[in-house]
C-alpha cells in the first residue's frame, strides 16, 4: 500500500561541494525572532492587493491554522521599528484573523529596491506543488483519504502511484492520478471500484494494457463499471468487458462530437461520452447474459 519509511540524509545535489555557485554574494543573515502583527506593514508599491480570492484563501488558512503549518513571515526592517511583509501576507492575516498578537518572522536588512527584488524572487520562483507531491505526504501522515484511496487500489492489485513516471517505465496497473481516483473513490465507494479494478486486470487487452490505466480512459471504466452492482457480482464480468472494444468507442468520439457541433446539439464531456458508451456496453452485455 505505502512505501516504506526512509530515513536518509540531504540530497547529494544539496551537499556536493562542485555545485557551489560562483561569486557567492549571500547578503546579511536573517534574524528569527516573534514579531507583533501591528508592527508588520504592506508596501503597496510592490505587494499584492487583496482581493476576493485571496480572503478566500486567507479565510481557509484560518479555519485549519496550526503552527506547523507556518513557516515564517520573511520581512524587513523599517523606520519607526516597523516591518515590511516580503512574503506571508495572506498567512498574517490568517493569524490576525484567528486572534494571535504574533507571528514568527525571518528579518534580513533590504534596501526598498531590495525588497521588491525579493518580492518577485520569492513568488516568481516558487515550485509548484503537484497532486503526487500532497498525495504522498497525506498517504506518509496516514490521512484516511490517501490511505483509502491506497488500499482501494492496492486490493485489486493495483498501484497508486506517489510520483510520474515515464511513458516508458508506465506499467499495467499502475495508476498516476491520485487526486482524480480519490474523486472516484468517494464517489462510488471503495469496495465497488477495487472490485471494477479487479475485472479490469482480469481482461485481455485491459489488464495488460498500461494506456488503459491513464485516468482518461480509466476514469471512465470505472465510473461505467461501478454503476452496475450486478455486472460487478458476474464471474465473466471480465469477459463480457472485453467483448467492448474500447479504442473503437474513443476514436468514435470525435466523430460524435463533430456530429453535434454541426447540428447545434450540446456536446458532452470527453468523459461523459466514453463513460455512456462504456455503460451502454455493459447493459447491453447484461440483458444478453
Amino acid at each position: 500500500m505505502s512505501e516504506p519509511a526512509k530515513v536518509c540524509a540531504m540530497r547529494e545535489i544539496i551537499t556536493v561541494a562542485a555545485d557551489k555557485p560562483q561569486n557567492l554574494a549571500p547578503g546579511p543573515a536573517p534574524m528569527l525572532q516573534w514579531i507583533r502583527i501591528d508592527r508588520l506593514v504592506i508596501d503597496d508599491r510592490y505587494q499584492r492587493d487583496l482581493k476576493p480570492g485571496n480572503w478566500k484563501a486567507i479565510r481557509n488558512i484560518a479555519q485549519a491554522f496550526k503552527w506547523s503549518r507556518f513557516s515564517p513571515v520573511f520581512c524587513a526592517p523599517i523606520e519607526g521599528g516597523r516591518y515590511a511583509i516580503i512574503d506571508g501576507q495572506h498567512r498574517t492575516h490568517a493569524a490576525a484573523m484567528c486572534g494571535f498578537d504574533e507571528v514568527p518572522c525571518q528579518i534580513v536588512q533590504m534596501t526598498i529596491s531590495e525588497q521588491a527584488e525579493s518580492f518577485a524572487a520569492v513568488n516568481g520562483a516558487v515550485t509548484k506543488v503537484t497532486s503526487w507531491n500532497l498525495f504522498k505526504a497525506a498517504l506518509s501522515a496516514g490521512e484516511p483519504w490517501a490511505v483509502d484511496a491506497a488500499r482501494c487500489a492496492e486490493n485489486a492489485g493495483c498501484r497508486l502511484m506517489t510520483s510520474n513516471g515515464s511513458q516508458e517505465s508506465k506499467k499495467p496497473g499502475m495508476i498516476y492520478a491520485p487526486a482524480a481516483f480519490r474523486k472516484i473513490v468517494e464517489t462510488c465507494g471503495a469496495p465497488k471500484v477495487t472490485a471494477a479494478l479487479k475485472v479490469l486486470m482480469r481482461a485481455e487487452g485491459y489488464g495488460d494494457t498500461s494506456q488503459i490505466f491513464d485516468i482518461s480512459i480509466l476514469g471512465p471504466l470505472l465510473m461505467a463499471m461501478t454503476k452496475d452492482a450486478e455486472f460487478l457480482a458476474r464471474k465473466d464480468a471480465h469477459v463480457m468487458l472485453e467483448r467492448f472494444d474500447i479504442w473503437a468507442a474513443v476514436d468514435g468520439l470525435k466523430a460524435e462530437k463533430q456530429r453535434r457541433t454541426r447540428l447545434g446539439l450540446p456536446v458532452p464531456s470527453h468523459r461523459e461520452m466514453l463513460t455512456n458508451a462504456i455503460t451502454a456496453s455493459i447493459d447491453g452485455g447484461s440483458d444478453h447474459g
